[in-house]
């Protein structure tokens, strides 16, 4: 009897033991994975102190050369898209009865793409399902015995049909945005169109010549025809520049009407698919460029701003598309117009409801330690605020929510995302083209619907993406919310594991969330409060004397993108001063499987956000990586002491640290 009990509790405690045992080891094999894989990377030959990027990052493209992502980034998305390839393998496999609604339409658009050829890709197909009425095609579509029939032809009806599936930016802009006064109120917003980026006018004379002798036009009449239209786009651009300033004025759309001899409300009655009132008021950001506008283009040639208009949507259109039909490109589509769908499915499949609280346990307290630490930067005052600002900030910072999921948090979400589908309709039949132009129609329906609803919680909240956004798993911070959403997919290495050491949370994931979180209190953000509503506050502090000097400092290697530094440099700060506090809840001991001092790990670490190998004009409304990691790390003091460097001898070395908070 004894030597049973005896053998029961040996044989309980080395259970235990091996649990211990085999808890350790796997925590250890994740630090040593993670450590490897920022190891493999470095170049040590180079100098931390004079180029940290190359010292960090050095063998990044050499280990990456073959892989078609540019930065680590780009390594969690390409992970996310094979396991929705793989998922949607599964949904292939099942019978239609097996699958949900949402299932079924998922699948319908990923495998409508997966069965086209890239040539039927071709804007002619797109431009024979939407015409500019439904009287007339486009000139390049009549019947050649046939006069095309231009008294039919209303530009500003024909733009109304084609907003529906997301073109703007042709000859004005017109889109739904929050209230700047109340985030609560949508409204529509009417201004001058833009030229800045490429996807926002025509490209070179010989590209629109190809494109019209891609849809029929004879060679050297394309020759002819992409001169005027160029010539169309440039007078348009000119009288925007001419008129670019104007006040902003609240109009009914009957006065709109009235004022401009345009026809306003029959445009938003086609787009909301919906009788508008005629009082119904819109917001105007340039009376006097859309009067100008409207009188420009009565003298103009119907079939020149028929010809203009269709370039732009057949434009638009293939760009909303991806070029080529593999498994990760067709699953990237289905991401980018259907993001809300596929949320759903890749928490289904790939997060439990155990890993689903683990994930957001570890995100709450990664973010709860860095709103602490900021508010305690508050306190400090450098800035020498008055007591009205500080406490602005302070409740912004404390009301500022973050949320796992572009997802609503408080509702059944297998119920909300059916509902929020049932409208969108796949036939046998459609072929790619038509799906996706359901799909553009559907997004853009959904977006005019909010101008019907109150603005919702950031409980309740979930964003209407743009096509990039959707792609992306990496965090973002919506100004007019207050609020950080952190995709799924970012959940993972090499950016977050939760059995990882607490210096690899926070260098990394914690940064990302710090630059984030401080993107409410710099240029831009600072101007809105905790719910989102712009008030003069804000721009005071950014006259305040000690602000400007800290504004001037960041930008002293002068980029477009001040917002991003800024966020950048006052995120690492709060990030490592998060971590590296005395009342820090994080694991601060040195690890048993580096030698390497943990602030140097934190950096290195750190750096692995940055590492990648792609051109500046690889990056849209930032910096390079590796001018961004230079900037951080010659603005922080605690980067120097963890390399010893000198720190007052070159621009690379400053004795003079940039700081806001």
């Amino acid at each position: 009897m004894t030597t049973s009990r005896t053998s029961r509790v040996f044989n309980g405690l080395l259970f235990i033991l091996l649990i211990i045992f085999a808890t350790s080891a796997k925590s250890e094999s994740v630090d040593t994975r993670i450590l490897n894989e920022i190891l493999s990377y470095m170049n040590e030959t180079i100098p931390a102190c004079d180029d940290y990027y190359g010292y960090a990052c050095g063998k990044w493209a050499k280990v990456h050369e073959n892989d078609n992502y540019i930065e680590i980034t780009g390594k969690i998305d390409h992970a996310v898209n094979q396991n929705l390839v793989l998922l949607m393998n599964e949904l292939a496999q099942r019978s239609v009865n097996q699958l949900s609604a949402v299932e079924s339409k998922v699948l319908k658009f990923y495998q409508s793409c997966r069965q086209t050829k890239t040539s039927s890709l071709n804007s002619k197909n797109y431009l024979r399902l939407v015409p500019p009425n439904d009287q007339i095609p486009w000139p390049q579509f009549k019947a050649k015995s046939h006069p095309w029939g231009r008294q039919k032809f209303q530009w500003m009806e024909t733009l109304a049909r084609l907003r529906r599936y997301g073109l703007s930016n042709v000859f004005f802009k017109l889109d739904v945005n929050q209230d700047i006064l109340n985030s609560s109120k949508y409204i529509i917003d009417i201004d001058v169109p833009s030229f800045q980026e490429k996807n926002e006018r025509l490209q070179s004379s010989t590209i629109t010549k190809l494109m019209l002798q891609l849809v029929g036009v004879e060679r050297r009449k394309a020759f002819s025809l992409s001169g005027k239209v160029k010539n169309l786009e440039l007078s348009v651009r000119t009288l925007a520049e001419r008129l670019s300033e104007g006040d902003s004025v609240d109009v009914t759309l009957r006065r709109l009407d009235q004022r401009t001899r345009g026809k306003w409300r029959n445009y938003v009655n086609i787009v909301c698919n919906q009788t508008v009132a005629s009082n119904y008021k819109v917001q105007v950001d340039n009376m006097d460029y859309l009067v100008g506008l409207i009188e420009f283009l009565q003298h103009e040639d119907p079939e020149v701003i028929a010809t203009y208009i269709m370039l732009r949507f057949a434009s638009h259109v293939i760009e909303e598309a991806m070029d080529i039909d593999d498994e990760i490109s067709c699953i990237q589509d289905v991401r980018r117009n259907m993001e809300l769908a596929v949320s759903l499915l890749y928490e289904q499949r790939f997060i439990s409801a155990d890993k689903m609280r683990q994930h957001k346990d570890d995100l709450q307290q990664l973010f709860e330690q860095l709103r602490k630490q900021f508010l305690l930067e508050l306190d400090g005052n450098r800035l020498r605020l008055t007591h009205n600002q500080l406490r602005h900030l302070q409740t912004k910072a404390r009301r500022m929510w973050i949320k796992f999921g572009n997802m609503p948090q408080d509702v059944n979400r297998t119920k909300f995302v059916e509902e929020f589908y049932a409208d969108l309709n796949f036939s046998d039949g459609d072929n790619y083209a038509q799906c996706h132009l359901k799909l553009l129609e559907f997004r853009t329906s959904r977006w005019f619907g909010q101008l019907y609803k109150s603005a919702l919680n950031a409980s309740s909240y979930f964003l209407m993406t743009d096509s990039d956004t959707a792609m992306s798993s990496t965090p973002y911070y919506l100004l007019r919310q207050n609020l950080i959403i952190v995709p799924y997919g970012i959940m993972q290495e090499p950016i977050f594991h939760s059995e990882a050491h607490d210096v690899f949370k926070m260098s990394l994931l914690g940064f990302m969330l710090a630059h984030e979180l401080m993107h409410g209190f710099v240029t831009g953000g600072i101007h809105f409060d905790f719910q989102g509503n712009g008030y003069e506050l804000g721009a005071d502090i950014m006259e305040k004397r000690l602000y400007k000097v800290a504004e001037d400092c960041m930008n002293s290697n002068e980029t477009a993108y001040l917002d991003e530094r800024e966020a950048d440099i006052t995120g690492i700060r709060l990030a490592y001063d998060a971590y590296f506090a005395d009342d820090s809840p994080f694991n601060r001991t040195q690890p048993e499987f580096t030698s390497r001092p943990l602030i140097q790990l934190f950096f290195l670490n750190l750096a692995q956000f940055f590492c990648g190998d792609g051109t500046s004009s690889e990056f849209v409304d930032h910096d390079a990586d590796e001018l961004r990691l230079r900037q951080v790390m010659i603005n922080f003091p605690a980067f120097a002491q963890a390399h010893n460097c000198r720190q007052d001898v070159d621009q690379m070395h400053p004795a003079k640290k940039c700081r806001m908070w």
